[in-house]
């Protein structure tokens, strides 16, 4: 602790500007504990897999805006149960933001650039694909880019060369270079919404999307996206009905002419209460019979115990258990959040979320504090539901956390 302190001092002392910039910091300390489900088919301890049960991440987060440029930068220390604690910088942003025009300028540089609709899942969000449920999570990482913008008094469109050269059809996501269009138009009470994509590793992808507000309380959204190729990583041997390899069996799978899709909808009261419902579908994710597949590929090779080396079946269903790090882990999901906002900074809510196919289940109780320059949050989520499910056969049962932000300057 005393290191990152003097280490975050140190960089701010460097790092500030001259006063005609817009310049923040903001220091985020996030500890976070996780319990193992030792009852699960997809468990393996240590020393095959480390026991990372808790984990404390500080962050010197950065901002920096100078007319057209604009720079965010984290220095994060992190301490791994079991593991020596890390120091090393990210550089989360860094891009130019110029005029062609009235109503028309360029982007140079690296930007997050988040697209689309929903709460839990955004389809139409191809370029960032961000993970939308995720639990203490630090601030995204942009994409490198080449983007023009049109701005008009209703509507707007960006078109962007995302990570020009790099990539192609065997890379990941993450490294995929691709040509990304996005639209908006407000229509009265409307949000629409239009995305398309052209890489190498997905071909063509293409969405709409909406939002329309009804009266004061309620709303409504939706969004839609095709894709020519979805990608998913599964075990040849759960696949082919094989027992043990030698090396990881899991490669991608591609398959053409997928769909994800959101559709959901929101009550605000007038006394700070809301509630929303959303569903969505996403083709990359597990079908229930890949989880079968995959569940009875982990039996088969627990039940070799005694006549296969306990290392080796603690290797294999180690790599099978790399199929819980998936953003969504069924195709089918549904989503139920009450939150409560009292309008003095405190917002506590609930959340409920279901696999539907399989009977899985995942409730989160949170709470955000938000005072002056403080911002205090925390949470604990359970996974759970029906025995046979991927979320109660998953190798984590738990986790809590807890967030302080504090604005430096």
């Amino acid at each position: 602790m005393r290191r990152a302190a003097l280490l975050a001092a140190a960089m701010l002392a460097l790092a500030r500007p001259a006063p005609a910039a817009d310049f923040n910091a903001s220091l985020i300390v996030a500890p976070e504990v996780v319990s193992d489900n030792r009852a699960s088919p997809y468990y393996v301890g240590p020393p095959t897999v480390p026991a990372f049960n808790r984990d404390v991440r500080q962050d010197l987060e950065l901002r920096w805006r100078d007319g057209g440029f604009n720079a965010q930068g984290t220095l994060r220390w992190q301490a791994l149960q079991g593991a020596k604690p890390e120091q090393h910088g990210i550089a989360n942003q860094f891009y130019y933001d110029g005029e062609l025009g009235a109503g028309r300028g360029y982007t140079v540089g690296k930007k997050v650039l988040s697209w689309g609709v929903g709460y839990g899942f955004r389809p139409l969000d191809v370029v960032q694909r961000e993970n939308r449920r995720g639990v203490n999570l630090p601030a995204l990482v942009g994409q490198p880019l080449v983007a023009l913008d049109n701005f008009g008094s209703d509507d707007a469109w960006t078109l962007a060369w995302v990570r020009p050269g790099a990539g192609g059809s065997n890379s990941n996501d993450g490294d995929d270079s691709s040509l990304a269009w996005h639209w908006y138009r407000l229509v009265g009470a409307d949000d629409l919404h239009a995305v398309a994509r052209l890489s190498q590793r997905r071909g063509v992808e293409a969405g709409a999307g909406f939002t329309r507000v009804l009266g004061d309380e309620w709303s409504w959204h939706g969004a839609a996206l095709y894709q020519r190729n979805t990608r998913q990583t599964l075990s040849h041997l759960a696949e082919s009905g094989g027992t043990v390899a030698t090396t990881d069996p899991r490669s991608e799978v591609l398959r053409h002419g997928g769909v994800k899709a959101v559709a959901g909808a929101q009550w605000t009261g007038e006394s700070g209460w809301s509630l929303l419902l959303e569903a969505w579908y996403d083709a990359d994710a597990y079908s229930r019979a890949e989880w079968q597949r995959l569940d009875a590929l982990t039996a088969r090779q627990r039940a070799l115990a005694g006549v296969v080396p306990a290392d080796a079946i603690a290797a294999n269903i180690a790599w099978s258990s790399q199929a819980y790090l998936g953003t969504n882990l069924l195709r089918e999901n549904v989503m139920l959040r009450l939150a409560y906002d009292d309008r003095d900074g405190f917002k506590p809510y609930a959340e409920w979320l279901t696999t539907p196919r399989d009977g899985g289940r995942v409730t989160t109780l949170g709470a955000v504090y938000e005072g002056n320059r403080q911002r205090y949050s925390g949470g604990l989520r359970q996974l759970g539901g029906a025995a046979d499910s991927a979320y109660a056969r998953a190798p984590v049962k738990r986790v809590a956390w807890v967030e302080w932000r504090l604005a430096l300057f």
